[in-house]
């Protein structure tokens, strides 16, 4: 089972997340906004440990799947990756 972390962007430079594992209903969402590599490595601290591998997708665009731990370790290089995935 991989989870998926679907960010939204709800300004130009605010967003917010919401992490889904599975078919379950469960979700854990994060209510406060913050930048794109504040959201990934929020993400990252909660997901580390128990899975290895998340898929991500901002406003809805699926744009891969990316190990927790460079959310955690990189997350400005992989929001700057991410942006430019989604512009093309």
């Amino acid at each position: 089972m991989q989870p998926h972390l679907d960010i939204r962007r709800i300004a130009p430079d605010f967003f917010t997340y919401s992490v889904h594992a599975g078919a379950a209903p469960t979700s854990f969402t994060e209510d406060s906004t913050d930048s794109l590599a504040g959201c990934l490595g929020d993400a990252g601290d909660s997901l580390v440990g128990y899975f290895p591998e998340v898929r991500v997708s901002i406003d809805g665009q699926v744009l891969g799947s990316y190990a927790v731990a460079r959310l955690m370790n990189n997350p400005v290089d992989l929001a700057a990756e991410l942006m430019m995935k989604k512009r093309s």
